[in-house]
């Protein structure tokens, strides 16, 4: 007013409720959370706080993302990345899992992601990490036993022990615990 500052407008993220409940079991189940965000160090920083994320990276450009993605990925670790915004989507692309928030993300972060969430709900995270790692454990005995099997049955038919029939209801026998296991 009359060219002196009268006041000021702050704008800032708000957190879901939800949201630190949600990192915590996160890490619970053995998830590193990783903060990438375009907002400046301080944004970035009271976020991560509220969040109990220890690592992040303020100021990121879209390439920026895409280079912790890649660095990630080189030290072994698998790497999920959610995200909204047209700059998440080439770190979305190229994360082994890319989510994409799709009731408020853009089209194009949307396309590049694994998965959208069509309600935008978070919460089910944790218990949808939990699961994959449940059922690639599934998948990995069910190719083991299968495997096993199959090379026993080999060699009990090579030496005559098991007949072409019987390796046939073997054979199907351990299909039928594979599918029951699943």
């Amino acid at each position: 007013v009359d060219s002196i500052t009268a006041g000021f407008i702050a704008l800032a993220d708000t957190l879901r409720p939800a949201s630190r409940s949600i990192i915590d079991s996160l890490k619970d189940i053995g998830v590193s959370p990783l903060l990438l965000t375009g907002d400046n160090e301080n944004a970035a920083n009271s976020i991560a706080a509220k969040l109990h994320i220890t690592e992040l990276k303020a100021n990121c450009l879209p390439e920026d993302k895409l280079t912790a993605i890649v660095s990630c990925q080189t030290n072994g670790q698998p790497v999920c990345m959610i995200g909204d915004g047209i700059n998440d989507a080439p770190a979305l692309k190229k994360a082994d899992v890319g989510i994409a928030m799709g009731g408020v993300g853009s089209d194009i972060a949307i396309d590049a992601a694994d998965i959208a969430l069509v309600d935008d709900k978070v919460e089910e995270l944790p218990h949808l990490l939990a699961l994959s790692k449940r059922m690639m454990t599934t998948i990995k005995l069910n190719l083991t036993f299968s495997m096993t099997l199959n090379f026993i049955a080999i060699i009990l038919a090579i030496t005559g022990i098991l007949n072409p029939i019987v390796g046939a209801l073997v054979h199907n026998a351990g299909s039928v615990v594979v599918i029951i296991n699943s």
